[in-house]
């Protein structure tokens, strides 16, 4: 699918970001709406582009804010951990991402490599007679 399919108003926020390398506070100030109403737009926008229902809605604004260079830190981070990690969402940043790159006038972020979870540590449980209330006697 390609950006003219998208709402005007999503198709503009995404071409100011891709093509001018807007961030979402200085299209908020040019647009006279809230930071917030422009990274919804971008979302929506993303979202309309590749709809993908394995992806839940917060990961893919996540993803969104990435591939548009709206992250810094440790938001960054955590995106890139979830990319190579999630195949369902690299495999969604990879989709929206073609159809991003003949838009865009800058590289866009890489993907990383897809790697596995690390495992959660796991929960050291006391034996049965340490868990005793005080005060009680067994037997």
């Amino acid at each position: 699918m390609a950006l003219e399919s998208l709402a005007p108003d999503q198709r503009a926020v995404l071409q100011l970001v891709l093509q001018q390398g807007r961030s979402y506070g200085e299209l908020a100030d040019l647009l006279g709406i809230s930071e917030e109403a422009v990274r919804q737009r971008a979302w929506a926008g993303l979202g309309a582009l590749r709809p993908d229902e394995r992806v839940p809605d917060d990961d893919r604004g996540r993803i969104a804010d990435y591939l548009l260079g709206q992250q810094e830190g440790a938001q960054r981070t955590a995106t890139v951990e979830l990319l190579a990690t999630s195949p369902a969402a690299r495999d969604w940043a990879q989709s929206v991402s073609e159809d991003l790159r003949p838009v865009a006038r800058q590289e866009l972020p890489e993907l990383p490599e897809a790697r596995e979870a690390a495992p959660r540590p796991r929960r050291r449980t006391r034996p049965a007679r340490e868990r005793r209330r005080p005060g009680r006697e067994s037997g």
